[in-house]
């Protein structure tokens, strides 16, 4: 099952939430002496998504570093990884994105920074130069690798992590996952925007903490 996040889940997600919340208000409110069920226990990872390690393995793929040139394999082995999709050009969404993910990596100490995979959703307009810029703009630290190749090679990407993209006249309507993939090459969380950078970067030092025990 891939990450299809789409508002629509997101709305459902929220509204559930609402709900849960509104009926334990109506029990205590309407039947006070009856007790309540125990609390459920927190989840151990942050994203909209998560699944258990060794469950889900990330999709490899082989794409072209923008900056570099080499060819570069995905999800990275023996390191946390986190695999996002944007536009160096763009100045809403993927700034917000960008942002965040140098928050993230700002968050940790450098030795237990995940490796940054961006894939490229505009492989015409996704530049060296751009992305050095968009890099600049978001401060992200060392560690990433912008990613892009042909048209095809990247709607093959696009497809097994569940990514629409779509072209419009001036712009590039696209969805904006963050996948967390664990040092086994497995998916572990998928993240929507408003993304937390604090609880992302538990979220690396939890997976962390479970391959060194």
């Amino acid at each position: 099952m891939k990450l299809r996040l789409s508002g629509r889940a997101i709305a459902v997600i929220a509204a559930a939430g609402v709900l849960g919340v509104a009926a334990g208000v109506a029990a205590h409110l309407l039947f006070p002496g009856t007790a309540q069920p125990a609390a459920l226990p927190l989840p151990e990872l942050h994203g909209q998504a998560t699944w258990p390690a060794g469950k889900r393995p990330a999709p490899a793929f082989v794409l072209r570093d923008v900056l570099s040139g080499s060819r570069t394999a995905a999800p990275a082995q023996g390191r946390a990884t986190l695999i996002t999709f944007l536009d160096s050009r763009c100045r809403e969404l993927c700034p917000l994105v960008g942002r965040s993910i140098g928050d993230l990596q700002r968050a940790l100490p450098a030795d237990a920074r995940p490796t940054v995979l961006i894939v490229s959703v505009d492989p015409t307009g996704d530049t060296a130069a751009s992305v050095r810029s968009a890099a600049r703009r978001w401060r992200l630290e060392p560690g990433w690798h912008w990613l892009s190749g042909s048209h095809s090679q990247l709607a093959a990407v696009w497809h097994e992590y569940g990514i629409v993209v779509r072209p419009t006249t001036n712009d590039i309507v696209h969805g904006a996952a963050v996948y967390l993939v664990d040092r086994s090459g497995d998916e572990r969380a998928g993240y929507l925007t408003p993304l937390l950078p604090n609880f992302m970067a538990l979220d690396v030092r939890h997976i962390a903490a479970e391959s060194s025990s």
